[in-house]
């Protein structure tokens, strides 16, 4: 005889195994992966770029509206540590999901906002934009292959020059 009530406990002991296990396997990389976007921002403060793109380069679009351009890292390194501008920027909200057979794929998304300042002046007080980032996990380590980056509304776009 079919017991609804039975099936129905079944299927929710399942879900919560599924979400269980998910948390277990997934957890460990969402930290992981939000620790990297916050230590990014904080380096990109300093102008210390390091370890976040990959090793092959990035495509980018950033938010001064050009179009998608693809990156060494050197040529990310040069964009932030040569350039008269100091970007002081803060993640917030930053959602991971996870892709690919190996779920070694992460598509983030996130909002920043902050300052832009030369010489202790501040050029843009206003900053904000929506972020969104692909991450590759090799070895351990999330990397940036790809990253797109779009100014808010009442928010204003990244100026390098």
């Amino acid at each position: 005889m079919f017991n609804k009530n039975k099936v129905k406990e079944l299927f929710m002991r399942k879900i919560g195994l599924i979400i269980l296990i998910s948390t277990f396997l997934f957890g460990n990389d969402i930290n992981k992966i939000k620790e990297t976007i916050h230590s990014n921002w904080d380096k990109v403060a300093q102008k210390n770029v390091t370890g976040l793109i990959h090793p092959d380069g990035s495509w980018m679009a950033n938010s001064e509206g050009g179009f998608w351009n693809f990156q060494t890292v050197q040529d990310n390194k040069a964009l932030i540590e040569d350039s008269p501008n100091t970007l002081n920027l803060k993640a917030h909200h930053i959602n991971v999901d996870f892709y690919g057979s190996k779920k070694d794929l992460a598509y983030v998304v996130y909002y920043l906002s902050g300052s832009i300042e030369r010489d202790g002046k501040v050029l843009i007080s206003n900053y904000r934009t929506r972020a969104s980032n692909l991450l590759k996990k090799e070895k351990g380590k999330w990397l940036t292959v790809g990253a797109h980056y779009s100014p808010m509304h009442s928010g204003s776009g990244v100026k390098f020059d």
